[in-house]
């Protein structure tokens, strides 16, 4: 029987194990094949935040702020330990390091970026029918060997903390492309952990599952509850919250929010992390959605029950850091007009990765950095990007506020 397959979001705390992979005794690591196993007695605790360690940090430098590898701490520690004699990814100097970093990591970015977080049978079967797009990763010259037991390790300490050993790299993209379903295997519990929850559970491994089922839907559970759209309480509240956001012209503001949600609501979101805002401004109109947020300076401001993934980007800043058709809606109120010269780009940007798509946007919008030109987008000009396909829905609203549109999934059409 196969190793049971866990989910984690990716905003799920993982935190470092003191235990290592040698203390299982494994001759492979990569390949362990005893899943469930029991951790020493001794009490374990747990170390820090995944997101706390040098990998973390290192690929968020290079992915989010465009920094060079060689600027973190993690490629001076490697290099450090290359230099007194080890092998590390059989690289054996800094320009091995540098060319099998920017060949192979920045393509599993880019790889998860695209597709998502992809099991290692799942992989290994679109390499056979995709090879141009998924061979790289199957090869024999890849540094790591696929594998059905080769998904991200993690155990369990006494107090039900999820502790990470293996599949760094992984993790380190997968939260920062704030992937909803990382895949996970548990390699060890602590005996405490069972003896609090399902004593059984140490013997019989169909126990042992279960109650890691358990404990995966009580983490999980937080990320996964229904979308709750903002009420006009809600949308008052905030506003007085964010004097610096929208709330000029707040009435007529919540007119058209209204309609984005009833556009919104149609789509049926899983979750609220089903749902991406671009450029609310700490208003979405689901709570705890995620948000494309320049600055990150909005999301503490914005409606109870805490804030989803925030992704610190310029949406011109091309591609987004999400899977193609990641979201069941993107939400864009009256943010089109301020992405000029490249609004082209990012309404097919939006319609990569939304199966459903909710705008606002002018048609008239005189902004100074065009020059005086007009930089708001018309109904034409979008069915044009849109391969000719027009909107589902476009709807004219009053005064200044320019027309709503919802796309939905047959307008919007598969992944281009």
């Amino acid at each position: 029987m196969p190793p049971a397959l866990f989910h984690i979001h990716s905003r799920t705390d993982v935190y470092e194990s003191p235990l290592s992979p040698s203390a299982f005794g494994t001759d492979n690591w990569g390949k362990v094949n005893r899943f469930h196993q029991l951790a020493p007695d001794a009490p374990l605790g747990e170390g820090t935040r995944f997101e706390e360690g040098m990998v973390h940090e290192a690929f968020h430098a290079v992915f989010v702020a465009g920094q060079p590898w060689e600027s973190t701490r993690w490629f001076k520690y490697n290099l450090g330990l290359i230099r007194k004699g080890r092998v590390l990814w059989e690289c054996r100097s800094a320009e091995e390091l540098l060319a099998r970093l920017n060949r192979e990591v920045r393509a599993l970015y880019a790889s998860m970026a695209r597709h998502g977080f992809l099991r290692q049978e799942e992989i290994a079967e679109r390499a056979g029918r995709e090879p141009e797009v998924f061979s790289r990763f199957a090869g024999d010259d890849y540094h790591s060997s696929l594998s059905p037991t080769h998904e991200i390790k993690l155990g369990v300490s006494e107090n039900g903390r999820l502790l990470f050993l293996d599949g760094r790299h992984r993790m380190a993209i997968a939260k920062l492309l704030g992937i909803a379903r990382i895949p996970v295997r548990v390699v060890f519990v602590h005996p405490e952990y069972v003896r609090r929850h399902r004593p059984e559970a140490a013997a019989d491994p169909s126990a042992m599952t279960a109650m890691l089922g358990e404990l995966f839907d009580k983490l999980n559970a937080a990320y996964d509850r229904p979308a709750a759209f903002i009420t006009q309480a809600d949308y008052q509240a905030i506003i007085r919250r964010v004097p610096d956001g929208p709330a000029k012209n707040a009435q007529a503001r919540w007119e058209y929010y209204k309609s984005a949600i009833d556009f919104a609501r149609l789509c049926k979101p899983a979750s609220a992390s089903d749902v991406l805002e671009i450029g609310a401004q700490g208003v979405p109109i689901v709570k705890g959605s995620d948000t494309l947020d320049p600055t990150g300076k909005w999301a503490d401001k914005s409606a109870g029950e805490g804030h989803g993934q925030v992704f610190h980007q310029d949406p011109k800043q091309l591609p987004w850091p999400v899977a193609d058709k990641r979201y069941g809606v993107v939400v864009a109120l009256r943010v089109l007009q301020h992405l000029w010269p490249m609004q082209r780009e990012c309404f097919l940007e939006a319609r990569r990765v939304g199966r459903n798509l909710v705008m606002v946007v002018p048609e008239q919008y005189d902004a100074p950095a065009a020059g005086g030109a007009s930089t708001g987008v018309t109904e034409e000009q979008l069915t044009e990007w849109n391969d000719g396909v027009p909107p589902s829905v476009s709807v004219r609203l009053p005064g200044w506020v320019g027309k709503i549109y919802f796309w939905n999934q047959e307008a919007l059409g598969p992944s281009r």
